[in-house]
């Protein structure tokens, strides 16, 4: 980091003339989203995905990437990884539905690495962290929304490595100057959302079939019911959660809306301009579930709404996948 201005009376740190951001799970579909939105003159981006399950070729070029797995990191390379960052936001995880997820897999990145980083970035002084859990922390499956004020009853290791990693980052804050906020995430969708390690969301699944002249497949009787957030909300919400000085704040990003699966389908069939009846086939483990989130905290705490609606939010995404298959 010995880069200077060109001023030998002043010798000012290049770095430090910017904005320094970190972003785990830069290669990721809300990573790269959420680097593409940082892409400006005062804010330099560095970039940690090992590329597994991300895709750097969508990353914004400006980002200076790392293609180390994190929990190959040491202590003390993360410290000098995170040393003179300003804003960490740490999106990388194992994830719920990789077809390589294993436990031990989870709690190796999402509890031992996810301890080592937030402990580093105390330990350098970053001003700010956000961390993004997501809804399987609460183990809720309905009928009543998740609160932010639920006794949290994970029902899988991701879920309790989740958890866990909302519990580290606060005792890693303790009595330090660094000040964070978690962001609860919901269903997250939108345009270049990749298939993980062979797990297709409905929405890249059934438009995929469209795509092809197939009818959409439904899982069940389709009343199953979802919180869907547009990837754009979902940047706004993290960008919020990163310049507030609310800190301390653990918030849903989610809708309040629940969408059940035969909405969320007919809705694709209009956006895509076809009459076709869906196929039913044998039901799985959501049947009957209600998986939708209560937004009072951040709407109070970070004045953040969703904006995108469900029809705008299909729309965008239906235009970039025929864009991307050349249709």
């Amino acid at each position: 980091m010995a880069e200077y201005a060109n001023n030998s009376q002043f010798p000012i740190p290049l770095r430090r003339m910017m904005k320094e951001i970190v972003v785990t799970g830069a290669a990721g579909f809300i990573g790269h989203h959420l680097v593409r939105h940082l892409d400006n003159d005062q804010i330099e981006v560095f970039g940690l995905d090992d590329g597994r399950t991300g895709d750097w070729n969508q990353v914004s070029s400006f980002v200076k990437p790392e293609y180390s797995p994190m929990e190959d990191l040491t202590f003390r390379e993360m410290c000098d990884y995170l040393d003179r960052t300003d804003v960490l936001f740490h999106l990388a995880a194992e994830k719920y539905n990789s077809s390589k997820m294993t436990p031990e897999g989870v709690i190796e990145v999402n509890v031992r690495a996810t301890d080592l980083l937030f402990r580093a970035a105390v330990h350098v002084g970053i001003p700010r962290i956000v961390f993004t859990s997501s809804l399987y922390a609460y183990g809720n499956l309905g009928p009543d929304p998740m609160s932010e004020d639920d006794i949290p009853q994970p029902r899988t290791h991701y879920g309790i490595s989740k958890l866990t990693g909302e519990h580290l980052l606060r005792t890693a804050c303790i009595g330090s100057k660094t000040s964070w906020n978690i962001a609860r995430l919901l269903f997250i969708y939108g345009p270049e959302q990749y298939a993980d390690g062979g797990y297709k969301s409905v929405i890249v699944t059934n438009f995929e079939r469209l795509l092809n002249g197939l009818r959409p497949l439904i899982k069940g009787n389709g009343e199953q019911a979802l919180d869907y957030v547009y990837i754009d909300d979902c940047i706004r919400a993290l960008m919020s959660l990163s310049e507030s000085s609310a800190t301390g704040k653990t918030v849903n990003v989610a809708t309040g809306k629940a969408v059940t699966v035969n909405h969320l389908i007919r809705e694709m069939c209009i956006v895509a301009g076809v009459d076709f009846e869906p196929e039913y086939i044998e039901a799985d483990w959501t049947n009957g579930t209600f998986r939708v989130g209560r937004n009072d905290h951040i709407r109070e705490n970070f004045d953040w709404i969703p904006a995108v609606d469900l029809r705008e939010g299909l729309t965008r995404t239906w235009n970039q996948m025929k864009k991307d298959k050349g249709s």
